[in-house]
């Protein structure tokens, strides 16, 4: 979510989970962060929502926010771990950072560019990995605007959609930034090939305020001001729209400043 103004979002990860066709085993570890400012409530746990404590707790405090992600893994790079658990966060400059990715990178640890971070990660995934990559380019382009800073990480993602899935949520401690690539769906049968779309999109606008948003796993009792959604799936039947594959975003405060497809 990125809002105009700080909303509080009830999330069930283990229902939220299942909207996005998360139904036939268990999570591999979930993951919710609440920016505030320069700094930001993260909780993580290597373990299904749906039996967490400490899942129910976060649920019963919600934390006002303006910018927050939430993740339920399914491992594919790393085994379940803390370390490996999404959201993953750096402060930088005095701003926490935080990404998120659905999808898996195979190959990006023979990039020449990976090698040096490699000894960096905290834990061994390609998430990880690519979130250390993105920083260290923002950090050689220096202090640029939000729009430059968006075309640095277009070009970044574009590149990992080389190597497989690149669904990326990033916060920079005052911008969101959402890139839309392909995704597995989960079926009966099994898992299907990466196909689009892979984000999906919606807004909230002045009519809405004072509505409330009711969705399978997560809800908004009251809209106070323009915002939008990302998810992996839509969670409600109303509102949404797929994310072509390619598509960058970059936002601030419930607003779009800029946005392109490469």
């Amino acid at each position: 979510m990125s809002a105009s103004v700080p909303h509080t979002v009830c999330y069930e990860l283990d229902l939220f989970a299942a909207e996005g066709g998360e139904k036939h085993r268990n999570r591999d570890g979930w993951g919710i962060l609440f920016a505030q400012d320069r700094d930001a409530y993260l909780f993580r746990e290597p373990n299904p929502a749906a039996t967490s404590e400490l899942s129910r707790m976060v649920v019963r405090h919600e934390r006002p926010s303006k910018h927050l992600m939430a993740h339920v893994r399914r491992a594919s790079s790393g085994k379940p771990a803390l370390a490996n658990t999404h959201p993953f966060d750096r402060v930088v400059e005095g701003k926490r950072h935080a990404f998120a990715h659905n999808g898996d990178l195979p190959g990006i640890e023979e990039l020449e560019e990976a090698r040096k971070w490699i000894p960096h990660r905290i834990g061994d995934t390609d998430s990880e990995l690519a979130f250390l990559m993105l920083l260290d380019r923002l950090r050689a382009a220096g202090s640029i605007a939000a729009e430059a800073r968006l075309d640095v990480f277009a070009r970044f993602a574009s590149e990992m959609r080389e190597l497989g899935s690149s669904n990326f949520l990033f916060f920079d401690g005052e911008h969101l930034f959402v890139h839309a690539d392909r995704r597995r769906f989960e079926t009966e049968h099994g898992l299907t090939d990466p196909r689009e779309p892979g984000l999906n999109i919606r807004y909230f606008d002045d009519k809405n305020l004072g509505d409330s948003w009711n969705a399978t796993g997560a809800k908004i009792d009251e809209i106070s001001g323009p915002l939008y959604l990302f998810a992996s799936v839509p969670l409600d039947p109303q509102g949404w729209e797929p994310l072509q594959r390619g598509t960058a975003i970059v936002l601030k405060d419930g607003k779009i400043v800029s946005q392109r497809v490469s």
